[in-house]
């Protein structure tokens, strides 16, 4: 199976590389605008935009993202789409209408410093309008999201390798290589994610300790890696929206939902507080269906934010596009295999007119029968 997988993914590559390369993805994009009335919007979601891969440990394109790609990826996004802001893409889908031409959004989760230096340089220059979702607490600070300490902390051990019970059993985890600290990587923060806010905030400071790198290696590092408010102040008055991605970056739906409202109602106060701006959108951290709930959903209307943003994988259209249930497409790389992705998504995904026909159909098979 991941034999045939790996086969189907190089085909689909090399496909991907001349499609893009002999423009027949522009090609079909013209068609695509032409054949069709409406189109569905699709969220882009980036992380991290970076140069120097010596510095993290690498957790594919959609977390880091590099630079050279996004400077390619601009241009040809100008090109072919209509770039919307945030703003514009809730107005069209909150009042039913669709979308003339194929459309994207480009959105950045948490907050990091190389939105500001790397991507807001090259956005603002082709004016490109972008949203960045911030951690609040982090903002400002020498601290990093929870994941990216554990990388911190992976990347800076002196042992080559650890064992850690509580999530791993009698396993010993190698960690001399890079490639092995990445796999590590991976394993812990996604173990972590399942586990309670309060569990998983134990087990890090142990795994910490496990390591031998001190209780707080987020502090240890001294490259600030998160933006600072001026940062976010200059990028607000040149195109940049700036939502809410709630406070510490927990995972909300582990957590009492009392707290998880606190941390959205936090995160909102202190946007707002900061920037002397109403913050109306808001994107939950790690973005699955499980790490959500309906009732922080509500709340989240309740306390004035317009939109909601998960990972959960898809197009947004103007007849099913719930603006607090937006869908996102992950940034991968390099170039031709964003843009084939682009297209296949649009290609498959049904516009309001297409629901619209099978929900009259629907309704004249129930009738019939």
């Amino acid at each position: 199976m991941a034999k045939k997988r790996r086969i189907r993914d190089l085909v689909k590559g090399l496909l991907f590389f001349c499609f893009y390369y002999l423009r027949f993805l522009d090609l079909l994009l013209k068609l695509l605008a032409r054949v069709r009335q409406e189109h569905p919007c699709i969220i882009l979601l980036y992380h991290r935009i970076v140069e120097d891969s010596s510095k993290y440990l690498n957790k594919g394109a959609v977390v880091h993202h590099r630079v050279k790609h996004f400077k390619g990826e601009i241009p040809y996004f100008k090109r072919n789409y209509q770039i919307l802001s945030m703003d514009e893409v809730v107005d069209h889908l909150k009042f039913g209408k669709g979308f003339r031409r194929p459309s994207i959004a480009i959105t950045f989760d948490d907050g990091y410093l190389d939105n500001y230096t790397l991507a807001y340089p090259f956005l603002k220059k082709h004016g490109v309008p972008a949203t960045i979702y911030l951690t609040t607490g982090l903002i400002g600070t020498m601290d990093k999201t929870w994941t990216d300490a554990i990388g911190l902390a992976l990347l800076e051990t002196q042992k080559d390798h650890f064992e850690f019970p509580a999530l791993f059993g009698d396993k010993r985890v190698p960690i001399k290589a890079k490639e092995e600290k990445e796999e590590a990587n991976r394993k812990v923060a996604e173990a972590l994610k399942l586990r309670p806010d309060d569990e998983r905030r134990e087990l890090i400071r142990n795994l910490f300790e496990a390591l031998g790198v001190g209780e707080k290696p987020e502090r240890n590092c001294g490259d600030r890696i998160m933006l600072n408010w001026d940062e976010v102040q200059e990028m607000t008055k040149n195109g940049i929206t700036i939502g809410s991605h709630s406070h510490t970056h927990p995972i909300l739906s582990r957590m009492p939902i009392q707290e998880a409202k606190e941390e959205i109602y936090t995160s909102k106060k202190v946007l707002e507080k900061s920037l002397a701006i109403k913050v109306k959108h808001f994107s939950f951290p790690n973005g699955r269906k499980e790490d959500f709930s309906e009732a922080l959903r509500d709340y989240c209307r309740e306390i004035g934010f317009e939109s909601i943003c998960s990972v959960i994988y898809g197009a947004n259209d103007a007849l099913e596009g719930n603006v607090f249930a937006l869908k996102r497409m992950g940034a991968i790389s390099p170039v031709p295999m964003l843009a084939g992705e682009l297209v296949r998504l649009f290609c498959k995904s049904p516009t309001a007119s297409q629901h619209a026909r099978g929900q009259r159909a629907r309704a004249r098979s129930r009738e019939t029968n």
